[in-house]
């Protein structure tokens, strides 16, 4: 039994249809309700399921066309049937090009009904015969997947060529760059948990959570992970680490896993990038509390790791100059120790961001790699410990800054500074946390002493204030960059809250470069 949804702003028509499906088509056919815009069509496709929809093309709002665009793309297959007053060869043929099955006119006789649901059936069928086909061919992949992957790290450890073979293997992995890089993951059990738990943990969170591909487990001890890169940037593998050593801070900080990074390289020729994460693995591998090689001791960063969990900022401050001077003493070294470091400050980063609900334009601003690497390869030292210590300051700042605010309007606020460009609303903000907008309102008012539509302007203002001050932006840019689609109601805001307009601001600033005093 196929369930049908009839759409149309007609009343007598959907009263109609219904007593032909009723009379004529009831054994295979049963309809399920009926819709009278595209909105309400959208709705209740979502809620009842059918199999085939009727719609109407000329609707208040939404038209029956753009309702068949966002509901094809719902889930299950669906067939389509237009219904309209007026024979038009345009709509006729945007309606082919969605997937419609057929095109009849009012008032809608039993005969071409008929021939239009056969023409439906026949495309469910064909829909789900395909579905299966998919299914069959995806189950075939997954099959395949791990011997393809085995044989990819096979070529990649013993240096061998290609050719056909590599465009078969980044298909069959979903490999879309033409950069990567390998990383030795070395890990061991614990009294807690057992080296084949601990490996599966990390082979899911590459699987499912990366676009990285993670080998088998080696000699008990290390697995290759492949992660691809859209271009040869060290700054996205240290993303790409950032990431990993936040979902397993823990483990790494009490020595359950480490990684070791090799070079960056093309896709084609990953063999060099094996074989230096894995000279970095043999040579750090075997490093014990208390070696020269090591700039610090690991029990500093178990303490640091300690800190960030218990959100104590000022103990992560203290550890992390002790950190610092350590390096300062010990001077440039090897690359593993920035790395080290690096992923040390990315963790710091991270966690204290998340914790204060710091919005995540703010944070990939803080950790600017170019610029600690510059300083470092160039054997600025003092300059780079200058900008590891001013990094460290401005996110605890932040950090404490939000500390006083309940979490819910934290994420109101995280929220607003992401979203600031879009035409949010408070109703928006709230339907996004679960909760009434009067609730929201109030949480404004209590902790902020400001309501919602303020602050927004506050911010996006600022934000303006900010865009203005580079002078190489149009009044107009701004205005749509900071939310505002109307560049005369922008300036008029503008005016009002700052006390001159964009323009004069600009002026000003360009007199003053010191800066301008706002009310």
């Amino acid at each position: 039994m196929k369930r049908v949804l009839i759409v149309d702003d007609e009343q007598p028509i959907v009263i109609g249809l219904t007593l032909l499906f009723k009379r004529y088509f009831s054994e295979d056919f049963t309809v399920v309700g009926s819709a009278s815009s595209g909105r309400d069509a959208i709705e209740k496709a979502r809620e009842l399921s059918p199999d085939i929809l009727l719609m109407d093309v000329q609707m208040p709002g939404i038209s029956g066309l753009e309702a068949i665009k966002t509901i094809a793309g719902q889930g299950n297959p669906k067939a389509f049937i237009l219904i309209t007053a007026y024979e038009r060869f345009d709509i006729a043929r945007e309606a082919l090009s969605l997937g419609v099955c057929d095109y009849i006119l009012k008032p809608v006789s039993r005969e071409r009904l008929e021939t239009a649901l056969q023409s439906a059936t026949q495309y469910l069928e064909r829909s789900r015969e395909l579905e299966k086909l998919r299914l069959t061919l995806t189950e075939q992949d997954h099959q395949l997947a791990p011997l393809i992957r085995d044989a990819f790290f096979y070529r990649i450890k013993h240096g061998l060529e290609y050719g056909r073979e590599l465009f078969l293997i980044k298909k069959a992995l979903n490999l879309q760059t033409e950069w990567a890089v390998i990383l030795i993951a070395f890990i061991r059990s614990s009294e807690d948990e057992p080296l084949q738990s601990l490996f599966k943990r990390l082979a899911e969170y590459i699987q499912y959570k990366t676009e990285a591909i993670g080998g088998s487990l080696e000699e008990n001890q290390y697995l290759p992970i492949v992660v691809p890169l859209k271009h040869k940037d060290a700054n996205l593998l240290m993303d790409w680490i950032g990431r990993f050593e936040t979902a397993f801070a823990l483990e790494i900080h009490l020595g359950h896993i480490a990684l070791y990074p090799g070079e960056i390289f093309p896709l084609e020729n990953l063999t060099p990038s094996w074989k230096s994460a894995l000279a970095r693995y043999v040579h750090q591998g075997n490093i014990k509390e208390g070696d020269e090689q090591l700039l610090w001791p690991l029990s500093l960063d178990r303490e640091l790791m300690i800190a960030l969990m218990d959100s104590n900022l000022g103990q992560v401050q203290r550890l992390y100059e002790e950190i610092l001077s350590r390096i300062l003493a010990r001077g440039i070294s090897e690359t593993h120790s920035l790395y080290r470091f690096l992923s040390i400050l990315t963790m710091i980063v991270v966690q204290v961001s998340e914790k204060a609900s710091i919005a995540e334009h703010e944070t990939k601003v803080l950790l600017n790699y170019e610029e600690f690497l510059t300083r470092w390869n160039g054997g600025l030292l003092s300059a780079f410990i200058e900008k590891a210590q001013d990094t460290l300051r401005r996110i605890i700042d932040k950090a404490r800054e939000k500390k006083s605010f309940s979490p819910t309007l934290k994420r109101a606020l995280l929220y607003m500074e992401n979203h600031f460009a879009e035409p949010i609303s408070l109703e928006q903000v709230a339907d996004m946390l679960g909760i009434a907008p009067a609730s929201l309102s109030r949480l404004f008012s209590e902790e902020l002493g400001n309501g919602f539509a303020r602050t927004l302007i506050e911010y996006r203002l600022k934000k303006a204030k900010e865009l203005l001050a580079q002078g190489t932006v149009s009044v107009r840019e701004v205005s749509v960059a900071c939310g505002y689609q109307d560049p005369n109601y922008f300036t008029r805001l503008f005016k009002n809250w700052i006390g001159m307009t964009p323009t004069e601001y600009m002026d000003f600033l360009k007199q003053n470069p010191e800066g301008v005093e706002t009310k």
